[in-house]
C-alpha cells in the first residue's frame, strides 16, 4: 500500500507540476526526497518512541528493519528536510513545491492508512460500536474490539484531498495551499488521536502526535498570516504605481 500510495501521489503531483510549469526532473528529485526522507524519518521516529535505548544499541538493525512501525510525523519531518535541500538546489521556492504536492500528500496518506488497516497497526482504543474490529494478528495483536482509526483517517484524508483539489487553482502567493494542508492534516490527526491507542507525551492529556499536530497547524497558520500581511502592501504598491501613470 505504501508503494501504491507513492505511485498515485506521483501521478497526481505530475499533473500539478505540469500545470505550474515545474519540470519533470524536479518532480523526480522531489519524490526521491519524499521516499527517502519519508520512510527513513518515519522508521527512525517510531524506533525512538517505542524502543528502549539499551535494546536499540544492542541490535539496531532488528528494529530499523522490522516489519511494522512507521510514524507519519517522523516521515513528514524527514521529507521536509530533504525537500528544503532539493528546493535550494533546484532554485525553486520550497512553498511552491509544497503547493504542488499538497493534493498528493493528502491522497497518499489516505492510501497508506489502508495498509495500516490491513497489517493491523495504528488502531484505536476499545470500542463497542457496531463497526469496531479486533486485530488478533495485528501489530501489536489485540482480541478486543477497537476503533478502526485507520479507516477513519482514510475517510478524513480523502475529504481533505477533495477540498485541496477543488481550491488548488485559486491564484494566491506560494505556500497558501501547503499551509491549508498543514492545518487540515494537523486538525485531522489531533482529533483522531482522541480515540487512538497512541504514545503519551510529557504534557497531560496530549499524545506526542497531538503536540506535533498542533505544531503543524501553527506552522500553517503562521504562513497564512505572513501571506495575508504581504498582500495589502502589494496592493498598495500597485495602486500607487497606477496613480503615478
Amino acid at each position: 500500500m505504501v508503494a501504491i500510495a507513492y505511485l498515485v501521489a506521483y501521478w497526481v503531483a505530475s499533473l500539478e507540476f505540469k500545470r505550474k510549469g515545474l519540470t519533470e526532473n524536479l518532480l523526480s528529485n522531489v519524490f526521491l526526497a519524499i521516499i527517502v526522507g519519508g520512510i527513513g524519518g518515519a522508521k527512525i521516529l517510531y524506533v525512538i518512541e517505542n524502543v528502549p535505548i539499551s535494546q536499540l544499541i544492542s541490535n539496531p538493525l532488528e528494529y530499523l528493519l522490522s516489519r511494522g512501525g512507521l510514524t507519519f510525523y517522523g516521515g513528514f519531518i524527514g521529507a521536509v528536510i530533504l525537500l528544503i535541500i532539493v528546493a535550494k538546489k533546484g532554485k525553486t521556492s520550497f512553498w511552491k513545491i509544497g503547493d504542488a504536492i499538497s493534493p498528493s500528500l493528502a491522497l497518499g496518506y489516505a492510501i497508506g492508512r489502508i495498509g495500516c488497516f490491513l497489517v493491523g497497526d495504528d488502531y484505536g482504543i476499545k470500542s463497542d460500536l457496531p463497526w469496531a474490529i479486533s486485530f488478533p494478528k495485528g501489530l501489536p495483536p489485540t482480541t478486543e474490539r477497537v476503533h478502526p482509526t485507520q479507516l477513519y483517517e482514510v475517510i478524513a484524508m480523502v475529504v481533505v484531498f477533495f477540498i485541496i483539489w477543488t481550491i488548488r487553482k485559486k491564484r494566491a502567493p506560494d505556500g497558501w495551499l501547503f499551509s491549508i494542508y498543514f492545518i487540515l492534516a494537523g486538525l485531522e490527526r489531533f482529533l483522531i488521536e482522541i480515540v487512538r491507542s497512541t504514545t503519551a507525551s510529557p504534557i497531560p492529556h496530549l499524545s506526542v502526535a497531538q503536540i506535533m499536530a498542533i505544531v503543524l497547524m501553527a506552522a500553517g497558520a503562521i504562513r497564512l498570516i505572513q501571506i495575508n500581511s504581504r498582500e495589502p502592501q502589494s496592493e498598495r504598491n500597485t495602486t500607487t504605481a497606477k496613480k503615478r501613470r
